[in-house]
């Protein structure tokens, strides 16, 4: 098997690494009060009708575009930078994971503005309309990341027990019970309560978060295994 489908020494370490960047990122947004103008159009001087936020995104994407990061299998953008060419000569690097957009983009932004207001004081400062968004940025491209990895679970756990996921066909609660491990699942949630902790971050929000990114983590798992079947069968 590809080491990089390795669960144990190059998946779960990526993960966890994710994690601590998440929570890094959560507690250096939390510092600064809500600002909701940074979610709403009008602060972006030559175009109206973007947000702060999205603008922002949409920068610092391109410029990984340009680094050739979305040439790569697991890596997937929020916003449409596919006329960004690259700057690096080079063919595309070889993948042991299917090539599958998840678009779960929309989504993870629909959650994660109003999470993070939660933790954060009412208000707005101007001042800190940059930090205020960078942070956004960080956190959101961890987390976009993190769920992401779930293609390289689905795959290690694919060829590990291939025949199991041709009989569960395309059954979602079938492919679920292949790949869910519960213990793990909990130690999921232990790892994001004591990051939490040790960054002065409220454990049960940091919770939350991770529900939500197991949630759609497991959509984008199935999402993968019925593709994979798509494939062997084409």
């Amino acid at each position: 098997m590809h080491p990089d489908l390795d669960l144990q020494q190059s998946i779960r370490p990526g993960l966890d690494i994710l994690a601590n960047e998440i929570i890094i990122a959560s507690k250096k947004r939390a510092r600064f009060p809500r600002n909701p103008e940074v979610y709403h159009p009008g602060l972006v001087a030559h175009d109206a009708s973007l947000t702060l936020l999205r603008y922002e995104l949409g920068r610092i994407e391109a410029i990984h575009a340009e680094l050739g990061l979305y040439m790569y299998a697991d890596q997937e953008p929020f916003t449409d930078v596919d006329d960004v060419p690259s700057v690096i000569v080079r063919d595309s690097p070889p993948s042991p994971i299917e090539r599958m957009r998840s678009n779960v983009g929309e989504r993870i932004v629909d959650f994660y503005i109003p999470w993070m207001e939660t933790g954060c004081e009412a208000g707005s400062n101007p001042d800190t309309f940059g930090e205020t968004v960078t942070a956004d940025v960080n956190a959101l491209l961890a987390i976009m990341e993190r769920i992401n990895l779930g293609k390289y679970v689905a795959e290690s756990k694919y060829l590990a027990a291939p025949e199991k996921f041709r009989a569960a066909g395309f059954d979602r609660e079938a492919i679920l019970d292949l790949i869910i491990v519960r213990e793990r699942e909990h130690q999921v949630f232990d790892i994001a309560r004591r990051l939490a902790e040790n960054y002065a971050f409220d454990p049960e929000q940091a919770v939350s978060l991770f529900e939500f990114m197991v949630t759609v983590t497991k959509d984008v798992e199935v999402d993968y295994i019925r593709r994979r079947l798509t494939l062997e069968q084409s």
